[in-house]
């Protein structure tokens, strides 16, 4: 096998070697969740495996951004906790919004460490939901090092919440 042809088979099973994981993350973000927020709320979660330690960023409509070092937010937007490598996998960071604003929600991702010291791509899902309904969801992978500010939007209308109808 040549050099180009060994190339494309290595990257075409890490691509979906990362499908398969990011679509195993999303099962996991589909599943109940113990920690619910309350009705009409706006929830925002990202899950990511043992070999990272990535970072959940999410910007309200005031353009103020929650994450690990902006919580809570003047809007009310609040990370339950900034998950690190130390700690059991599959790690799930959340950010709720109990009231939500109406507007456009910006949901991105950072790639700060890699916890085995490899450099290889790492799967990643998130969702948002808001009264067990999901309005967007994002199965990708991503680089060491990489900040993606934009991996999804999400626009919230004023609406009564589902959970009171």
């Amino acid at each position: 096998m040549s050099g180009c042809a060994a190339f494309r088979e290595r990257e075409t099973d890490q691509a979906a070697r990362l499908s398969r994981e990011s679509a195993a993350l999303a099962a996991l973000l589909a599943a109940p969740s113990p920690a619910s927020a309350p009705p009409g709320a706006l929830r925002v979660r990202l899950a990511f495996g043992a070999a990272a330690d990535l970072d959940l960023y999410v910007t309200d409509p005031l353009q103020e951004t929650v994450y690990f070092a902006n919580s809570p937010s003047r809007a009310g937007g609040r990370l339950d906790r900034d998950s690190r490598c130390q700690d059991p996998a599959p790690r799930v960071e959340t950010v709720v919004f109990a009231e939500p604003r109406p507007g456009v929600y910006r949901v991105g991702v950072d790639f700060p460490e890699h916890c085995d010291g490899a450099h290889e791509p790492v799967a990643f899902a998130v969702v948002v939901d808001r009264d067990g309904r999901v309005l967007s969801e994002k199965r990708s992978a991503i680089m060491t090092l990489y900040f993606a500010p934009i991996v999804l939007e999400t626009r919230v209308e004023n609406e009564p919440s589902l959970a009171h109808e």
